[in-house]
């Protein structure tokens, strides 16, 4: 029987035991690992479900990994590096195993070292990047032993589970010397569960469900069992609808059309914002940002990235963009006839332009959270 307006289904629960101890039972010190317990469960649900989240936990995650290089004298994966102790292949090794998160608004970057110093390269030695953190500073990925300079980059994207080298896909024009690698995205490292026998009154036959994780530190234990029973949860969901041949399709709504005069805007030469200081400008030209459209379909670690960018001319953009009811993070496209839409519905709000007197402060401004918990 189905419930009115949708396709659920009411289950009667008249005799069935569900769980009524879910908890953490131990996590680790460094927090990569935790233990956790649920019961009591009917007979046979402890497997079920222990076997479904270990398979996504060990499989299905979406992470960040290094899939690719450039070396100095490196052209292939079949050879040794000038003043290198290691060879190709040991690099690689190290690099496979090199944990990294990349923020949730990005999907790759390039990170580079560049060092003189002879001894350990460490994962310390990576220059700084905004949108990516290295987990484990101390992580060896190769030996000077002749001084002089090195260059190295790594590639960083996200994906899924173990992807072969030959496997990824190589972006257009990418250079002659891009070394493909083995990546792990996965950020389970492992995952086991034990079924135990556990007593609800005079029974004895009910299932303990015990689900031991361990990451590699760029997620934290919980937060992955949640997204694998999410996920486990989502694919269930498909066989409410065999009837229907599959789930209802959704109608996407009509694109949010970006207003006229800020379509005109947007379009504008950066060249052309007087608002804006020449360094700013330069700084814009480094990454060929040429529009105001471009300007802000980046994101703030996105700007922070670029060369000389620092936090003074990003708070100059972004009093800017404010100004005229924009943000950093917008995406627009076009419509065959060229009018501009919103991606994902990201239309500017006009009550968050402000006018001169806000930029410089002199206005009331909206109180920040710290204030706002002060007030209370």
């Amino acid at each position: 029987m189905t419930g009115a307006g949708e396709n659920s289904v009411k289950i009667d629960l008249t005799g069935l035991v569900l769980p009524e101890r879910i908890e953490v039972a131990d996590t680790s010190e460094d927090g990569k690992s935790a233990e956790f317990v649920m019961e009591p469960l009917e007979r046979g649900f402890g497997h079920t479900l222990g076997n479904s989240v270990r398979r996504v936990l060990l499989s299905s995650l979406r992470g960040a990994a290094v899939w690719a290089f450039r070396m100095d004298g490196v052209q292939h994966e079949h050879q040794t590096i000038p003043s290198v102790v290691e060879d190709v292949h040991q690099v690689i090794q190290n690099l496979k195993s090199l944990v990294v998160s990349v923020d949730p608004y990005a999907d790759e970057k390039t990170l580079k070292i560049s060092t003189t110093k002879v001894g350990p390269v460490t994962a310390a030695d990576i220059q700084p990047s905004a949108s990516v953190e290295v987990l484990d500073p101390d992580h060896h990925i190769l030996t000077l032993q002749d001084e002089g300079e090195f260059n190295a980059e790594l590639w960083v994207n996200k994906g899924r589970g173990f992807v072969l080298a030959d496997q990824h896909e190589l972006p257009p024009k990418a250079p002659v010397d891009l070394v493909r690698i083995d990546a792990i995205y996965n950020p389970v490292r492992r995952a086991n569960f034990i079924v135990q026998e556990t007593r609800v009154g005079q029974r004895t036959d009910f299932d303990r469900l015990t689900v031991r994780v361990e990451t590699d530190g760029s997620v934290d234990p919980e937060w992955a069992i949640r997204y694998a029973a999410e996920l486990v949860r989502r694919h269930l969901q498909y066989m409410l609808y065999f009837n229907e041949g599959g789930p209802p399709v959704v109608k996407k709504p009509e694109p949010a059309l970006v207003p006229q005069q800020l379509a005109q805007l947007v379009q504008k030469d950066v060249d052309d914002l007087a608002e804006l200081s020449v360094r700013s400008r330069n700084s814009l030209h480094k990454k060929q940002i040429r529009t105001l459209r471009q300007l802000v379909s980046h994101s703030e670690s996105e700007m922070l990235d670029i060369d000389n960018f620092g936090r003074k001319s990003l708070d100059e953009i972004t009093t800017f963009l404010r100004q005229h009811g924009l943000h950093f993070g917008m995406k627009m496209k076009a419509l065959a006839d060229g009018r501009l839409y919103f991606v994902d519905g990201q239309a500017s709000d006009p009550s968050q332009a402000v006018g001169p007197a806000d930029a410089d402060g002199s206005a009331d401004a909206a109180p920040t959270p710290e204030a706002a918990n002060a007030a209370e």
